[in-house]
């Protein structure tokens, strides 16, 4: 059972195991059929192995419907393969904006695919790569060049979370764990900046 959790595996007969196969995985995580298609058998794995499941997300997030019937503007950090955005998007939000920040180039070809085919010419991504590069003054930049944000969300910074090297890591301060600490930094840079904004009054 260990080597099993281990290596993805999955029973398929008696005494027969075999790893998942990426449609598979897609389909479990709550992805579009061939999301990820595009890049290399083991990126696929890789990235939906860095990946949460879409319908609990949905779940969460679907409070926002009622509260942004015209759309919303998302600051997505740790965006990974765009979880929270098919998410949003099944709620039936409109993404007005969604500012990205990925650093992985397999990880973003895989959600522009996604986004050129499902969003419309209303919507608008802007990519940044590398949350440790998108320092509080390009934070505040941004969140003033775009009036703010509405959602703040991040994705997993860990490598493989499904895989092997769960079993080895050293909480906070491993190599990919500790770039949680970038979130919180960059979260509360955006709320200092709308802090100090202007509260526009509402057209009654």
């Amino acid at each position: 059972m260990d080597g099993c959790k281990a290596n993805n595996f999955v029973w398929i007969g008696k005494n027969k195991v075999a790893p998942l196969e990426a449609h598979e995985m897609e389909k479990l995580l709550g992805f579009p059929n061939d999301h990820t298609r595009g890049v290399g058998i083991k990126q696929r794995c890789k990235s939906l192995g860095n990946s949460f499941q879409v319908d609990t997300v949905a779940f969460h997030l679907s409070v926002l419907k009622d509260m942004f019937p015209n759309g919303i503007k998302v600051l997505s950090l740790f965006t990974g393969i765009g979880g929270a955005e098919v998410a949003l998007h099944r709620l039936g939000i409109h993404l007005k904006i969604v500012v990205s920040v990925e650093i992985s180039k397999a990880n973003r070809r895989i959600f522009r695919g996604w986004w050129n085919q499902t969003q419309p010419e209303t919507s608008r991504l802007i990519k940044r790569f590398d949350v440790q590069d998108f320092t509080n003054d390009k934070v505040e930049f941004w969140t003033r060049k775009l009036d703010g944000f509405d959602l703040v969300i991040g994705g997993s910074p860990c490598n493989n979370l499904a895989g092997k090297n769960r079993f080895h890591r050293d909480g906070l301060k491993g190599e990919h764990s500790a770039l949680f600490f970038e979130y919180f930094r960059i979260l509360d840079a955006v709320k200092s900046v709308m802090a100090r904004m202007p509260v526009k009054k509402k057209e009654l």
